[in-house]
This record gives structure tokens, C-alpha cells and sequence, in this order.
């Protein structure tokens, strides 16, 4: 099979779990508005006393998602010596999957953060976050052409 054929269906596999990501955002924002709705006024399913420290904690674990995304596809990403084209289509497929796959929890701490405190706001906010995230992190077939014929 041809280097490039190899790269579009492995390219295809990544986009796939991107969309299925986005899907999933997606299903979180329907779930927080089907559960604010039928709930209302809605203030989250625990009583906590200290709402803000939640926050900072997930706030923080959102940051620190996307600061470890950012760090292990850069670490995923070096290039040893005797690495065939393959090889690299491999590395470049196993760092969008962990890439992609790590954008999604800031909205999942966005989801915990409403469903235990039932904060919308924030869940809106880090919902956010995980879009951006993942349009940035999502695969890009003719970036990862170029990267293979540079590198190889």
C-alpha cells in the first residue's frame, strides 16, 4: 500500500474519534440542559459548603489537561533515528488520539462541576474550553502530510 493511502486511512481513524468527541460534547451539553430543566432550580445533587474550592480544583485539573496534551505531543512527537515513514504515521496517530482524547475533560470537569454543584456557568465555560481544545488538537490530514515528508 502506498505511504499516502496509508496516512488517509489512518488520518480517517483519528478524525473519526475527533467527531465522536465532538458528538459527545455535545450529548454533555444536552444532558445539562435536560437535567437543569426537569430539575429546576437545579443546585446540584450534594450540598456543599465550599463550592469555590471545587471550582479551583477542577479549573486547575482543566488546565493542567491541556498543559499535559500539550507537553506529551511534544514529547510523542520527537523523531529518533531510523524511523520509517510508517513509524511516523503511527506516532502521529497515537499523539492525536491522546491528544484528542485529553481535550474532552474540561468539559467532563465542566459536567462534575454542575452535576455535584450544579454550577452551569462554569460547565459552559469548560465546555468551551474542550472545543477550542479540540479544534485545535483535532487531526489535519495535510499537517500531518507535511510533517511525515519533513521528517522522513
Amino acid at each position: 500500500m502506498e505511504l499516502k493511502e496509508i496516512i488517509r486511512k489512518t488520518h480517517r481513524l483519528a478524525a473519526a474519534l475527533g467527531y465522536a468527541i465532538f458528538g459527545l460534547l455535545i450529548f454533555y451539553f444536552i444532558l445539562e440542559e435536560l437535567i437543569r430543566y426537569r430539575l429546576a432550580p437545579f443546585f446540584g445533587f450534594y450540598h456543599l459548603e465550599n463550592k469555590q474550592l471545587l471550582r479551583y480544583i477542577f479549573y486547575g485539573l482543566s488546565a493542567l489537561s491541556l498543559i499535559l496534551a500539550r507537553i506529551l505531543q511534544t514529547l510523542f512527537l520527537k523523531k529518533k533515528a531510523g524511523e520509517t515513514a510508517l513509524d511516523l504515521v503511527n506516532k502521529l496517530h497515537r499523539t492525536a488520539l491522546i491528544s484528542v482524547i485529553m481535550s474532552e475533560l474540561p468539559a467532563l470537569f465542566g459536567l462534575a462541576l454542575f452535576l455535584l454543584a450544579g454550577l452551569n456557568l462554569d460547565f459552559y465555560l469548560l465546555l468551551a474550553v474542550s472545543i477550542v481544545a479540540l479544534f485545535i488538537f483535532f487531526p489535519r490530514r495535510r499537517a500531518w502530510e507535511e510533517w511525515i515528508s519533513e521528517k522522513a
